[in-house]
């Protein structure tokens, strides 16, 4: 499940430049951007990382094929994550 960080920075933003937030809210808001940011780098790494487990079972799986094995290209377009 995505956070949606980018509407909620961009939020944020209108109301700043609108000055619907008062000046305690300022510090909040910066607090809040910044947090949002940091979950959009850790949903990117989340990302990355089911990228390079679902790589590494697919070449578990290619290994584990007998001899005489299909080429790697056909094997990466046929096989399918359980």
């Amino acid at each position: 499940m995505e956070i949606p960080t980018k509407e909620i920075i961009e939020q944020l933003d209108s109301r700043l430049v609108n000055g619907i937030a008062g000046p305690v809210a300022l510090e909040a808001i910066d607090t809040i951007k910044a947090q949002a940011l940091e979950i959009r780098e850790l949903q990117a790494v989340i990302v990355r990382l089911r990228g390079e487990a679902s790589a590494k079972r697919r070449m578990s799986d290619f290994r584990s094929l007998p001899e005489p094995r299909p080429v790697w290209e056909q094997f990466k377009r046929t096989w399918k994550e359980n």
